[in-house]
């Protein structure tokens, strides 16, 4: 009978103190005291860079910004080259006058000499060549902004979900814990007959679906970094630290409601189809040059033997005799392409406009629940589970609603995390079209002077 009564005495003690763990443990700050597991996780303490230096890395270290620039680089020495001369060409001549007899010296017909041509450039070919040069740079020009913009709209995007999964894996852990001390709890009031075993099976696989989500959540870390990793040009196993925040979403030049607009004029997109526009206008004006005849200036000087020489001074006109069959269809050509680049032009600008707006209503949605979570859910959540769990401990509530009630805490903390970076991603890509001249820092190549090169003409 004693010993009877001192096992019992056991269990009474072990159910009780596996309920003043549960009542007094407080429900955890998301994030707060979590060990780090291995398997995709940042070392203890690691803290990632904030996200605009990983974007300075990545616009410093890109090969596809470097290649852009090498381009950017070869549009700019070419232009040089655009209106400078054709090379002269120079002719050797023998003139006999009294062939097979060689009369040179004796017959004024026959003499030894040279000629040499310089065909010239009107103004307008010269002119219209420089110009269309100057745009094919503008283009370069623009198409290296727009790269420098999708770096920086890629990185803020990684960034974001790095932060909701870090966040998510942070709040696993909590929710790790709490679910120990369900499990304890379960088991326990098995062991004291005031539970069945369904009860203790049921915590018990919650704490291993919990456990299954943070392995997903890992290895979708490693593919999250090794992505970063990828646009900073640097070796993929390279490790980056936790995300615990992230950083004031970038601040816009207008209201919400007046973004479409600016993107539709502005964005990275729309000024590379500007430029294609402007670069295809001069095709056309110097397609149209190439209507005009062009001149060669020559002179000869030829030797007639002893002390004679003759020199003549020539002026050729081109005769555009063949325009029907190639100057006027290049020119047909090249109209048309202008209209293309045209019509690029005004979809580009569609495009930006309803992404723009897409993300006017992805930022107003996002901060609508954010509100709702901070104001409502969450509080609501954490008196729920605490009401629930009180009740189980208390005899009148049964485990499936402390599940359900902790389920729902996990997830509303979870589900905020999530809107919270999907507000600073769609602020940060808005940002990127709405301010594209923010974006493209990188260094332009030097003129030949060693200046800087001036903005785009177009």
């Amino acid at each position: 009978m004693i010993v009877h009564f001192s096992a019992k005495a056991r269990r009474v003690v072990c159910l009780g103190a596996a309920w003043a763990a549960l009542l007094a443990a407080p429900l955890p700050a998301a994030g707060a005291g979590v060990p780090v597991p291995p398997g995709g996780r940042p070392a203890t303490g690691a803290v990632a860079p904030p996200v605009e230096e990983l974007v300075a890395r990545a616009l410093a270290n890109a090969p596809s910004l470097s290649a852009r620039r090498a381009r950017l680089a070869a549009a700019e020495a070419a232009v040089p080259a655009a209106d400078v001369l054709p090379d002269p060409m120079v002719e050797f001549e023998f003139r006999d006058g009294g062939f097979p007899r060689v009369t040179i010296g004796s017959d004024p017909m026959s003499m030894l000499g040279a000629t040499i041509r310089q065909p010239l450039l009107t103004r307008g070919r010269k002119t219209s060549r420089r110009a269309a040069a100057g745009a094919e740079v503008d283009v370069r020009h623009a198409e290296t902004d727009a790269t420098a913009c999708d770096l920086t709209m890629a990185v803020r995007t990684a960034y974001s979900r790095l932060y909701a999964v870090d966040r998510e894996r942070a709040i696993l852990g909590d929710a790790e814990q709490m679910a120990r001390l369900l499990t304890e709890t379960a088991m326990a009031r098995y062991a004291s007959g005031g539970s069945d075993q369904t009860t203790v099976l049921r915590a018990q696989l919650e704490l291993t679906r919990l456990a299954e989500r943070a392995a997903d959540l890992d290895a979708e870390r490693v593919a999250i970094v090794v992505t970063l990793n990828r646009l900073l040009n640097q070796p993929s196993e390279t490790p980056l630290g936790e995300v615990l925040e992230l950083s004031e979403p970038p601040a816009l030049s207008g209201a919400l409601s007046g973004m479409p607009d600016v993107a539709a004029s502005r964005a990275p997109e729309v000024s590379v189809r500007r430029a294609d526009v402007a670069a295809a206008g001069r095709r056309v004006e110097m397609a149209r040059e190439e209507l005009r005849p062009s001149l060669t200036v020559g002179g000869s000087l030829f030797w007639q033997g002893g002390v004679d020489r003759v020199v003549s001074v020539t002026l050729g006109v081109e005769w555009p005799w063949r325009k029907d069959r190639k100057q006027r269809p290049l020119i047909a050509a090249s109209e048309r392409e202008l209209e293309a680049a045209r019509f690029e032009l005004e979809d580009a600008s569609a495009g930006m406009r309803a992404e723009a707006a897409r993300l006017v209503a992805d930022i107003r949605r996002a901060e609508d629940q954010i509100r709702r979570y901070r104001s409502g859910l969450l509080p609501q959540s954490s008196a729920a589970l605490d009401a629930a769990r009180s009740s189980y401990l208390a005899g009148r509530g049964d485990f499936a609603s402390v599940l359900d009630e902790f389920r729902r805490w996990t997830e509303i903390r979870v589900e905020l995390v999530r809107r919270e970076a999907s507000r600073f991603a769609a602020r940060g890509q808005l940002d990127v079209l709405v301010n594209p001249a923010e974006h493209g820092t990188w260094s332009h190549t030097a003129g030949r002077d060693g200046k800087p090169p001036k903005e785009p003409r177009s």
